[in-house]
């Protein structure tokens, strides 16, 4: 009943995308008097390689949307945000910053421990990236990105459960390239990147590449007495704060026709500062759950999402490089050989500042019991700190034949090699506020420590293959599989804390798992311009172990791996002479045994604790969706594009493991049928793109671009004080190109209207902490190239 009445609410959504398509015919009737005197030019051919392949994007049997690196310049999109606000399904949460939680079609993690994993994988130049903190890149030096949405468990591998992000940076060829921009914009913001590219010797092409990005914070706070008491401290607006450098260098190198070898370096720096709890309520005017009792006597904090109450606002700092080695050799005229080598390294710090409980009757009895002989009761807010150090080393070896032949079959076969070491240093404490005592954190001398610190190794092992059959010149059948074996050793010592976050233990733990997924495809070219396709495919998340663990039971336990089951029905398709596409998929999953992180409390816990985190396969879940996308070259100077999503989630059988309780009266809530973390019913964008061509030569182009995204939730209660509301962001774009070429000037204003909304909202207690977006943004870009 639920996808029945979110439909009908929707409805207008789609007559407005129907009326689009409509008046995009209606464009097509009218164009044909004058198609002699003023022919329209078609769109481009999208070619992507999301089946290790280069195919044509309009005859790959799969939901896939890719961006050329000019399309991302022409859109500013310069990092994985951006991605998620042009491709359908697809959302982020950034709880921690520089952490991004992916999710598609609802599936994502937010567990960020050494033992477990993410559902959403990046792939740079096919090289998995598995850390969260490795995973937040600036994208430039890129040939295409394609986001692939669903479980690709047949080519991609482990942990691609909700889908993939497959960046495929640019290779050096042999005409010299030398570009760069610049970008200045309001929050003292300023942009650097350049890319060097050419021959360096017979044969032998090179390419360097750097982007720097910089930006001060637009979260600021009332504790306008902080820098008198801490003169070197960090003032308020560094609040979600950016500091980011990334550099690339690779050869490339041509010794036959034959051989192919190319070998890239990477590095790059992240310096950010985190937006502490801003917490929202369902009452103003009255003290919060989470925030000091003076907030009462604050402006309406419901009202004023860029300014909150804090001393600190944490940060994240990581620096991580990377090396591979890739060479493709042509075996004969039929069969090529792929060997993929990489190891990279991610070191990563991070510090969050957490408010705990405060009761309309001051700290509850359990806090009091513990600090009564120091702590001014029903007054302050007693603060918390959640710091650890994440370094992850991991090393990929992938081997791989493909057929290169013009035959009825087209396949790819190959083994698979992962090793990964994480050691994780994590430390919980609890002190008083700065106007209690200064001195620790934001001003005490910490009155409850712990630690847990973890050591996760993991091998995988993989071996896969996928064929394409040609059954005539329109039907052909794809078949795939792929069989993975992988162990984690954890190793791990917690030191307890006076509210049982960690216990005191030290355990050594080893577990297996093995999977076989498969694939299997229909594919019908109806005919040049439109193509059909139904598709079964499998996905296989690896098991793991508590990011957090209250106990040496639960530190010693591993949860099981998610699998996921996908039936998708889709059709691409081009009309109007290859000016307008159209494709559109309809799909239904199933997952079992779906790992949840929640907030729960361990039986025997003092009161007061309002909850751990606590990951277990806790549900299973079922995801059915549209998604349709289009692009539209109305006149050679006049595109429209956009994309549209319908989801329907629930969780489905779902549980609360033994050894912990409910938040609240501990009573296992009725979670079945509640909606997916980040699964918004509907969500849509639309861009709009005039070119004009002024009398002196010049050319100017206007863009405009609106997105929406319904309610989403962020724990499986579906607390709506934890939810991040639905929101409408619109950007603009104006780019004058001068007659002689050579450089570009682009004015731009992101969120252009002010709109006020949040990224990500994380439940605590009867309250939510959520992280607000960034509030209108504007500036100028030169690019040049020589």
């Amino acid at each position: 009943m639920r996808a029945l009445s979110t439909f009908k609410q929707n409805q207008l959504t789609v007559k407005i995308y129907a009326g689009l398509l409509a008046m995009l015919f209606g464009v097509e009737a009218a164009a044909q008097d004058e198609s002699s005197a003023n022919e329209v030019a078609a769109l481009e051919e999208v070619i992507v390689t999301a089946n290790r392949r280069e195919q044509s994007l309009q005859s790959v049997a799969l939901a896939v949307s890719a961006f050329s690196g000019e399309e991302l310049e022409a859109q500013g999109i310069v990092d994985i945000k951006g991605l998620t606000e042009r491709t359908p399904g697809f959302s982020m949460g950034t709880f921690n910053p520089g952490q991004p939680q992916l999710y598609i079609r609802g599936i994502g993690s937010n567990e960020d421990g050494a033992g477990g994993d993410q559902s959403v994988i990046v792939f740079i130049d096919e090289v998995y990236i598995g850390r969260a903190a490795g995973m937040d890149t600036d994208l430039f030096d890129l040939e295409r990105v394609e986001v692939l949405r669903g479980p690709q468990g047949t080519l991609f591998g482990k942990n691609v459960v909700g889908g993939a992000v497959s960046m495929i940076t640019k290779k050096p060829g042999e005409e010299t390239e030398v570009v760069g921009e610049v970008t200045a914009g309001n929050f003292n913001a300023l942009n650097v990147r350049g890319l060097a590219s050419g021959e360096v010797a017979d044969n032998v092409y090179g390419k360097v590449s750097f982007s720097s990005r910089r930006r001060d914070g637009y979260f600021t706070s009332d504790l306008k007495n902080y820098q008198d008491f801490f003169p070197g401290g960090i003032s308020a607006k560094d609040s979600l704060e950016v500091n980011s450098d990334t550099f690339r260098a690779g050869l490339r190198f041509l010794p036959s026709d034959d051989l192919e070898v190319n070998m890239s370096a990477s590095y790059s720096k992240i310096d950010k500062y985190g937006a502490p709890n801003h917490i929202l309520r369902s009452a103003t005017g009255t003290p919060s759950v989470g925030y000091r009792a003076e907030s009462a006597l604050i402006d309406n904090y419901d009202s004023k999402i860029h300014t909150g109450l804090y001393d600190d606002p944490g940060f994240f700092k990581s620096d991580s490089s990377s090396l591979t080695f890739r060479v493709d050799y042509d075996l004969s005229e039929d069969l090529m050989f792929t060997s993929l080598s990489a190891f990279r390294s991610v070191d990563a710090e991070n510090s969050d500042i957490i408010g705990t409980r405060e009761s309309s009757a001051g700290l509850s009895t359990g806090i009091n019991a513990l600090y009564a002989s120091v702590l001014p009761i029903y007054t302050y807010l007693v603060y918390g700190s959640n710091d650890y150090t994440d370094d992850s080393d991991t090393f990929t070896q992938e081997f791989r034949f493909t057929s290169t032949d013009d035959g009825p079959m087209q396949w790819v076969a190959g083994a698979y090699f992962m090793s990964e070491k994480t050691d994780r240093e994590e430390f919980f404490s609890l002190g008083l506020d700065m106007e209690v005592a200064p001195g620790y954190i934001i001003g005490a001398v910490p009155l409850g420590t712990g630690s847990d610190d973890q050591s996760n190794e993991t091998k995988s092992y993989a071996g896969f293959g996928q064929a394409t059959y040609s059954l005539n010149d329109q039907l052909s059948l794809t078949l795939g599989t792929r069989y993975t074996y992988e162990e984690k050793r954890n190793s791990r010592v917690g030191v307890a804390d006076p509210f049982a976050v960690v216990g005191t233990f030290e355990v050594d733990t080893t577990e297996s798992w093995n999977n076989l997924s498969s694939k299997l495809s229909l594919q019908y070219q109806a005919n040049d311009d439109m193509f059909l396709y139904a598709s079964y495919s499998e996905g296989f998340k690896s098991g793991g172990f508590q990011g957090t663990a209250a106990s040496g039971l639960a530190a010693s336990t591993p949860f099981d791996p998610e699998t996921a089951s996908l039936f998708e029905f889709g059709a691409k398709t081009e009309w109007m002479d290859n000016r307008l596409r159209l494709n559109a998929a309809v799909f239904t999953t199933d997952y079992k045994d779906l790992q949840i992180l929640q907030l729960l409390i361990p039986i025997g816990a003092p009161e007061g604790l309002s909850g751990v985190l606590v990951t277990q396969n806790a549900s299973d879940a079922k995801i059915d969706g549209l998604e349709l996308e289009f692009t539209a070259l109305i006149t050679d100077a006049f595109t429209i594009s956009g994309s549209y999503t319908y989801l329907d989630t629930a969780y489905k059988n779902f549980g609360i493991p033994a050894g912990y309780l409910a938040p609240g009266d501990g009573a296992a809530p009725n979670r079945d049928g509640n909606e997916l973390r980040n699964a918004p019913d509907t969500s849509w964008n639309i861009l709009a793109r005039y070119d004009f061509s002024l009398a002196s030569g010049a050319e100017l182009a206007a863009q405009i671009d609106f997105r929406h995204k319904d309610l989403v939730w962020q724990d499986p209660d579906n607390f709506v004080q934890a939810a991040v509301p639905e929101y409408d962001v619109g950007d603009f774009r104006l780019i004058y190109t001068p007659a002689n070429g050579g450089i570009t000037v682009t004015g731009w204003v992101k969120n252009f209207t002010d709109e006020e909304y949040y990224l990500h909202n994380y439940p605590s207690s009867n309250s939510g902490n959520a992280t607000p977006a960034a509030p209108r943004t504007y500036g100028v870009t030169v690019g040049w190239s020589l």
